[in-house]
């Protein structure tokens, strides 16, 4: 299991952290994809969350369709209100395997 270790040095810095919101291109309506990513005063990134958001959906998991976070002091993908450990190379990476299973239809196409 890829633990992520945290201490003094993990303060997060307002300044450089971020949130962003945005409807995917070639998804229905009321789908988002939000990122947050958490930057730490030396330039680490203790926290970061990637999700592919159903708003209209309140159920299972919050309407959370996809998503990639470190909470819980490992990194997991959850894919409609389950979730498993992955593993962990880079956060771009994880953005980069994140962004390609949001370009596919429900049905596992490419869009």
């Amino acid at each position: 299991m890829a633990r992520r270790t945290s201490g003094p040095q993990d303060e997060i810095d307002p300044h450089r952290s971020s949130r962003d919101e945005f409807y995917p291109r070639a998804r229905n309506g009321g789908v988002v994809v939000r990122i947050q990513t958490d930057y730490s005063r030396p330039g680490r990134l203790p926290r970061y969350s990637l999700a592919l958001i159903d708003t209209r959906a309140t159920g299972t998991d919050n309407g959370r369709i996809l998503g990639y976070d470190n909470a819980h002091e490992y990194h997991h993908r959850h894919y409609l209100g389950k979730d498993k450990i992955v593993a962990f190379e880079s956060y771009e990476s994880i953005e980069t395997r994140f962004e390609a299973e949001v370009r596919k239809d429900p049905h596992g196409r490419d869009i």
